[in-house]
């Protein structure tokens, strides 16, 4: 049999639905109380017209998922879970804040709480914090305090209609949003705490190390059907399906193998 790279290639990014971990999720029905372990996430139970992809459907290209969700009231409200493959394949918790969970005398079940979009009255680019899947975006990032407010800021990949890139990030906030945590209060990004942010910095920036030089750096899916070196992007998807070329080859660029979810479970 002659070896042929690029039907490899197909089979790895087409064969993604086929793909099983070996799930440590419990069969249960939707979890919207106790939120005890990732069972919630894979047993989410959202809108019909709501992108989502639960853990066990995402590409297994990535080697690491943030889940957010966005919904403004309810349980699961205003959390982050920040998930790592294990080295079965599996997903667990790969990150989460050890001081929060000390003082609340918990076991870890998510990482941390965050902050995520609302309007704000007479500010046009406010607004609910985007839902879908989206990758990281690799031209875009901001180490330390390089926006005012937003600190390790890391945006996700998407463009609008309009052209205009979005500038929705997860990031470290300031000191005195700590208190907001766990409810609704930024312009559209996701914050956290300083310290949370660091962490996730430091797994995808080691020693900040940037694009192939970070060991999350690799081939994966493409959600925007546009080429990737055109400074605008778009043909873009929310729901984390793999777009084809007009050959039937798999849509797919370098970048972070990462991957975002942000979703809410109140509508």
């Amino acid at each position: 049999m002659v070896f042929n790279p690029e039907l490899s290639r197909r089979q790895l990014f087409l064969g993604a639905s086929a793909f099983v971990a070996l799930s440590p999720f419990p069969a249960m029905a939707n979890e919207s109380a106790p939120l005890r372990g990732l069972g919630y996430l894979e047993h989410l139970k959202v809108s019909a017209d709501a992108p989502y992809l639960r853990p066990s459907a995402l590409h297994p290209s990535y080697s690491h998922a943030v889940y957010v969700n966005t919904a403004l009231s309810g349980d699961g409200a205003q959390k982050m879970w920040f998930l790592a493959r294990s080295a079965t394949g599996a997903w667990e918790l790969g990150l989460h804040d050890a001081e929060y969970w000390a003082e609340k005398g918990e076991t870890p079940h998510y990482s941390w709480p965050v902050s995520t979009g609302r309007k704000y009255p007479g500010d046009s680019r406010s607004g609910p914090t985007p839902v879908g899947v989206f990758n990281v975006d690799d031209r875009r990032y901001r180490p330390g305090w390089g926006s005012p407010g937003m600190y390790n800021a890391l945006y996700i990949d998407l463009h609008y209609s309009s052209g205009r890139a979005s500038g929705v990030a997860i990031h470290g906030t300031l000191p005195g949003n700590y208190k907001k945590l766990g409810r609704a209060d930024s312009h559209g990004c996701v914050r956290m705490h300083k310290r949370n942010a660091d962490r996730v910095w430091s797994l995808v920036h080691p020693e900040n190390r940037r694009k192939e030089n970070s060991p999350l750096w690799g081939e994966i899916p493409r959600y925007f059907s546009s080429s990737p070196e055109g400074s605008t992007r778009s043909g873009y998807v929310r729901d984390g399906s793999v777009l084809l070329a007009a050959d039937g080859a798999p849509l797919t660029r370098e970048g972070y193998k990462m991957v975002f979810v942000f979703f809410r479970d109140d509508v």
